[in-house]
């Protein structure tokens, strides 16, 4: 594929998650230095941890992994960005019809063995259907969801990291319940936390944003309502 056409990932972040290193190293080859950031991660537990830790837009994705599988890890990525994008390589018609059932529209196919070309094609692909765009929360607050950043004023405002986590973690949700469960897994690392620690934190992103409508549901969580 020419260059000049693979030059349009040059705004996409991507996390490959495949167990197999010799797939994983020509994936890698193929597609690192066209995109603006390229993570790998050796099987679905550890992939979950980078998506975690960094902005992606598309995750491409094996299935049949140890540890934790391609399936499950989607089902758990798809809880914290219901919006996430996926390309899934797999050699069996199956996953397809069961990964359907998840989130129609989230994942493209692609057959193994791969060819490169064919998933720099589905990347390009994909890369158009990517939904990410700026959102207006308030008349002081905006964010942008491929840079993840948010403007106050017009002006960035950068948080700490444990409240710019929960932040975002309400903005991929917004009008939607963010359960406590889902905080403790994203935000704090699957630690259980007393509700009072969540409670403080999101009360002084209040502070900071006056304007958001965060709304606490008893016993349940949060919605940031638009």
């Amino acid at each position: 594929m020419h260059s000049q056409t693979l030059n349009l990932l040059e705004n996409i972040s991507v996390l490959v998650v495949e167990d197999d290193e010799l797939a994983r190293t020509a994936i890698k080859q193929g597609l690192k230095a066209y995109c603006r950031s390229f993570f790998v991660a050796k099987d679905g537990l550890e992939g979950l941890e980078v998506f975690k830790k960094y902005p992606i837009d598309i995750i491409i994705t094996d299935i049949h992994m140890p540890n934790l599988n391609g399936f499950e890890m989607i089902k758990e990525i798809l809880k914290l960005k219901p919006g996430q994008l996926f390309i899934v390589m797999t050699s069996y018609d199956t996953d397809k019809n069961i990964l359907s059932s998840i989130n129609e529209g989230a994942c493209s196919f692609l057959r193994k063995p791969l060819d490169i070309e064919d998933l720099q094609t589905a990347l390009l692909l994909n890369s158009g259907n990517i939904k990410y765009k700026k959102l207006q929360l308030t008349d002081e607050v905006l964010i942008d969801y491929q840079t993840e950043m948010i403007y106050k004023d017009g002006e960035v405002v950068y948080l700490s990291h444990k409240s710019n986590k929960i932040f975002w973690m309400l903005s991929f949700n917004v009008n939607k319940l963010v359960s406590y469960e889902l905080f403790e897994d994203f935000v704090y690392e699957g630690e259980v936390i007393n509700h009072s620690t969540l409670h403080n934190a999101i009360l002084r992103i209040k502070k900071q944003f006056k304007s958001l409508n965060i709304e606490n549901i008893p016993n349940s969580g949060y919605i940031l309502r638009k």
